[in-house]
């Protein structure tokens, strides 16, 4: 490296907004054309493992690089991927952990230009799940949100919702379940559900009166087993084997069990008598279920019978499961394509790429906060 490069950062303020802060940019000038600068970003999450990745960018005739323009080449990302920088950290513990908030709700990342393992250049950027003016702005929405493991990943969906409306329980509906505040009631009303989640999300939908919107990430509009009050749709877990490094990808199992017409019928939910704008987001390599198949099932259902609420699905090619709140949020690690099933151990597939899961990670992220800001 010259001894005269210049190294530019572009940021967001030191304490910046995690979840919708700017993608940081880094730019360097005055290297030696054509050189290959590798830059190392890493932080430590809430249980002090150290997640980290290194990748290398080519310096143009100008002598200079810009990770906003200039593709980055290596083990991590390929591609024009700035969003990389901050989502595809790799566990330094090793594969199968799951990345975890500090109980501080503050993740310290550190930049570094580095040159084998000496430092050329080094800055840290810190970022908050919170708001420093937490409090200043009243909300404007309330929000059930349903996840499947609420004692877990879904505490994030909690502290990334939080700052935007009245984040109230896991379900069922509060509308039939909680004696609310007036002033909380009159808020207009969001419900946001994630994956498997969006059956009891949609049940809920039905039977909810002034609801504004409700948001799917990755879900669909079928009832599965463990179903045991409505008709639902068995599933056959028998061939459901691990692969290697105890992987399991649970889509054939959900693709073959609504394969017969007469069982799919039997779990579909009424969403045409949901009285509010119906809003989907899937992706086409979502390996843990077909939920951009199953959300088109809920679109068609609604043209079909005829509903005159507005039906919006976003399918994302090359993306898989995790989208949303839950374990899509925009600026946590994408590059381990699994995660952890809370009850076998074993790790499930979410499918997608590293660099397509970031880019739809934050569209998602931006057009929930869209949709609850124009709720009215």
């Amino acid at each position: 490296m010259n001894s005269t490069a210049v190294v530019n950062v572009v940021i967001d303020p030191e304490y910046g907004d995690l979840w919708t802060g700017s993608v940081p940019i880094v730019r360097g000038t005055g290297f030696r054309p054509m050189q290959e600068v590798r830059l190392e970003v890493s932080c430590r999450d809430g249980q002090d493992r150290l997640w980290k990745n290194s990748n290398a960018y080519l310096v143009d005739g100008e002598g200079t690089f810009d990770t906003a323009t200039t593709p980055a080449v290596g083990d991590d990302y390929y591609g024009v991927v700035p969003e990389g920088l901050l989502t595809s950290l790799k566990c330094e513990s090793g594969p199968g952990h799951d990345f975890t908030l500090p109980a501080t709700q503050v993740l310290e990342y550190r930049f570094a230009i580095k040159d084998g393992e000496v430092d050329l250049w080094s800055t840290t950027l810190k970022r908050s799940a919170g708001r420093p003016d937490d409090g200043a702005v009243p909300p404007k929405v309330r929000i059930t949100y349903y996840d499947d493991d609420p004692k877990g990943k879904g505490q994030l969906a909690a502290v990334a919702l939080a700052p935007y409306g009245v984040f109230l329980q896991y379900g069922p509906c509060p509308d039939r379940s909680v004696d609310l505040d007036p002033a909380i009631r009159s808020l207009p009303h969001a419900i946001v559900a994630s994956g498997r989640s969006s059956a009891n999300a949609l049940e809920d939908a039905r039977r909810t009166e002034n609801l504004g919107a409700v948001i799917l990430f990755a879900g669909g509009g079928l009832r599965f087993e463990p179903y045991q009050d409505l008709d639902h749709i068995p599933l056959d877990h028998s061939k459901l084997q691990p692969k290697a490094q105890s992987f399991l990808n649970t889509r054939e199992i959900y693709a073959t069990a609504v394969a017969d017409r007469e069982q799919r019928n039997r779990g579909r939910i009424a969403v045409e008598e949901i009285e509010a704008p119906l809003h989907l987001f899937s992706g086409l390599d979502d390996q843990i279920w077909p939920s951009s198949a199953f959300s088109e099932l809920i679109a068609q259902r609604r043209k079909a019978k005829n509903c005159t609420w507005p039906t919006i699905h976003q399918t994302f090619v090359g993306v898989g499961h995790d989208l949303g709140p839950t374990i899509g949020l925009p600026t946590l690690s994408t590059t381990e394509r699994s995660v952890s099933h809370p009850e076998t151990g074993f790790r499930l597939l979410l499918g997608g790429k590293g660099g397509r899961q970031a880019r739809a990670r934050r569209e998602c992220w931006d057009a929930l906060l869209a949709i609850l800001s124009a709720l009215k």
